[in-house]
């Protein structure tokens, strides 16, 4: 008895911190978002401000897609700081201690699964302005008599916003791989888009003011518009999948494989992953011997979880042990 005291407080241990460490992964992450955010608001306001002297319609999407950045790394905090509040807590309701480690910590460890419900409102904000700004753009081809050509504020604002985003994609490139944090690794992505969709703008730009074509500033604006809902779409599919427990088919056979190396009398049965936000949680069934000692058995289950975790990266492993009747220990 004193032995299984000592194994549960152990684990216990282990647990809470592993979860001070993804808090305090995504407090440090939060920091960077807000760096985030007040780039895109100094992106949006200069380009909205010289899209209007520079008449640019492409210009002005831009900077919706730049103020769509503002929104969804303003939801991407606001889950962050949800995920990371009271450990009592719960989005205001308190989490009952009487249930035990398990249960309550199981409760403990969805808040991080919150900040991917608003990285999944987030995408709806994307496509929403999305479906704005190809629709403006699609109604300015039909009047392309009325559409002046951009002037060269409007470029001037497109190469400051090229060279902003490229300083938002080196951050969050950095610091999301150095904190581990899917956030930041997700923002990294949707900054280089933002760079290559800036830099694009400013070569259009450059071309309809260059050559006074009138028409390519609206076609260029549907373009942004397009690529704009793309990405909404890739943020919408990335969210729910995560929120629908699923994780890639081929890193579960890889975990799976991995299991099957430490012993030969592990007979692997199931290995499902699921996440809760950031972090990757493991259900395995395995069948051992049937007359394999309870000793050799928690020794197996504790490999399973350390290898698990120093591999693959694994916050938690919950392994089941039943018979294997066609083994004989």
């Amino acid at each position: 008895m004193d032995n299984l005291k000592k194994y549960l407080k152990k684990e216990t241990h282990a647990y809470e911190v592993a979860e001070r460490n993804e808090i305090s992964n995504l407090t440090q992450a939060r920091r960077y978002l807000w760096i985030n955010v007040a780039i895109y608001v100094a992106i949006t306001v200069i380009e909205y401000i010289l899209s209007v002297i520079g008449h640019s319609q492409a210009l002005q999407a831009d900077a919706f897609n730049n103020l769509s950045g503002v929104i969804s790394t303003g939801l991407l905090i606001i889950g962050s700081l949800i995920a990371t509040s009271n450990d009592d807590d719960l989005m205001g309701e308190p989490i009952a201690a009487k249930h035990g480690r398990v249960n309550e910590g199981a409760v403990r460890m969805s808040r991080f699964r919150l900040e991917t419900i608003f990285t999944l409102l987030t995408s709806f904000v994307i496509v929403l302005i999305a479906g704005q700004i190809v629709f403006k753009g699609i109604r300015s081809l039909f009047a392309v008599h009325e559409v002046i050509v951009p002037n060269m504020y409007s470029s001037i604002g497109a190469a400051m916003a090229t060279m902003l985003m490229l300083v938002v994609y080196a951050i969050n490139r950095i610091y999301g791989k150095r904190l581990n944090n899917a956030s930041l690794v997700a923002a990294s992505r949707d900054s280089l888009g933002d760079v290559v969709t800036s830099l694009g703008t400013l070569v259009g730009l450059i071309v309809a003011t260059y050559f006074s074509i009138p028409w390519l500033d609206g076609a260029l604006s549907i373009v942004l518009g397009l690529f704009i809902l793309w990405s909404g779409f890739k943020v919408f599919q990335e969210a729910a999948l995560n929120l629908a427990d699923y994780v890639d088919p081929e890193l579960e056979k890889q975990m799976r494989d991995a299991i099957k190396k430490l012993s030969a009398d592990i007979h692997v049965m199931t290995v499902k992953g699921r996440r809760n936000g950031n972090v990757l949680i493991v259900n395995a069934v395995i069948a051992v011997p049937p007359k394999m000692d309870a000793l050799h058995i928690y020794e197996i289950t504790e490999q399973i979880e350390h290898m698990l975790h120093d591999k693959f990266k694994v916050f938690d492993t919950d392994v089941s042990v039943v018979p294997n009747p066609h083994k004989k220990h």
